[in-house]
């Protein structure tokens, strides 16, 4: 943390801690950069703000985000280390105000002459955790004046902050694709198990994302409505398989046993915090709006919002999908019975929106991944 030698408003000392409060408790690493990027360009009141990291297989600096310009077009160019501002900045961390850049023999243009940014005035500084410097954080072309050692203390103390709040998001971001590839494996093996069509689950958990994108389900429920898609059928690990596997029709108490694998979900998914959020679609995705539903008999408004989403689905996929004990149904078939079932089975505004998708058209060419 740099030393605060100057005096500062009290407003912007009170910005400070909200940044601070703001980037230690923000874990999403698209959100974190572009916080970073409008925070800092608004305290120091110039026109854009770059962040570049450092990239050890390639020994150089990438744009991780910027503002004022194209940032995905800008991130195409790798920024040497030997031949550019930043470059000096991380390699001596030490900060760097240059109140005439086009004149200085070590700007970088090839960036800036990329996205035909020009830039008039430099503010950089290193972004340190302790004594390892993990990339710069510049402020480029001050709106009024020049930049000062004032401007230098406030982006350092960002920067800092910064660093240490894209390495945790950063960490968690590794650690959650090591979880969905572990899921994934969980998916297989489920698969190949209960014997379902190629893909089924895969396809299901798209599609059950695109339908929540449309009734308007926020960005950060939607990784939680896939896991549980996902994993809708993971109580089933749990059914023995004279029962799971048998060819012909189950007897009532065969059934009994079948209706518990949403329980045996919610028992393996509940003790694991970074699952109980996806778990409504496990444990009630065979709950049904008229209470007639299983495990718990659920109806109405009370049956989780993800979990009226999936069953519709669900029922769609299955249906339209040969199975070993039937022919698929047509789509026209299908779309008929869901309609008629709605109020019973379904929820009316998540059939409506279902519809609208157009179910005879994109649903049945939505793109497996």
């Amino acid at each position: 943390m740099p030393n605060i030698d100057f005096h500062y408003k009290n407003d912007q000392l009170e910005r400070l801690v909200e940044i601070s409060l703001t980037l230690n408790s923000t874990l999403n690493l698209e959100k974190l950069l572009a916080f970073i990027i409008k925070t800092a360009a608004d305290l120091i009141e110039c026109e854009a703000v770059s962040i570049l990291l450092y990239d050890p297989d390639k020994s150089n600096l990438f744009f991780a985000a910027s503002s004022g310009t194209d940032p995905m077009k800008l991130a195409e160019i790798p920024v040497p280390l030997n031949e550019s501002l930043a470059g000096v900045i991380f390699l001596e961390n030490s900060p760097i105000i240059i109140n005439d850049v086009e004149r200085d023999p070590r700007h970088y243009a090839l960036a800036a002459q990329h996205v035909h940014f020009h830039t008039h005035s430099l503010l950089g500084v290193p972004m340190r955790i302790q004594d390892r410097v993990t990339g710069v954080l510049e402020a480029l072309n001050k709106k009024k004046g020049l930049f000062t050692k004032a401007d230098e203390g406030l982006l350092s103390i960002i920067a800092s902050h910064a660093a240490v709040a894209i390495q945790n998001a950063h960490l968690l971001n590794q650690l959650e694709i090591a979880y969905d590839a572990t899921l994934k494996g969980w998916v297989d093996i489920l698969d190949l198990r209960d014997e379902e069509t190629e893909g089924h689950t895969l396809r299901v958990a798209e599609l059950t994302v695109h339908l929540a994108q449309e009734l308007g389900v926020s960005e950060e429920e939607l990784p939680h409505i896939r896991r549980g898609a996902l994993l809708h059928d993971i109580g089933k690990m749990a059914i023995p398989d004279r029962i799971l596997l048998k060819p012909g029709p189950l007897s009532k108490a065969e059934w009994d046993i079948m209706r518990q694998h949403p329980v045996y979900a919610y028992n393996f998914i509940s003790p694991i915090k970074y699952l109980r959020p996806a778990i409504d679609i496990p444990y009630c995705h065979h709950e049904k709006v008229d209470g007639t539903g299983y495990p718990r008999g659920l109806a109405g408004e009370d049956i989780p919002f993800a979990a009226q989403i999936f069953t519709v689905v669900d029922v769609w996929d299955a249906l339209t999908s040969n199975r070993p004990y039937r022919k698929a149904w047509s789509k026209n078939r299908t779309s008929q019975y869901i309609q008629k079932r709605v109020g019973r089975h379904f929820v009316p505004k998540v059939v409506e929106a279902f519809l609208d998708i157009d179910p005879l058209g994109s649903w049945s060419s939505f793109p497996e991944v």
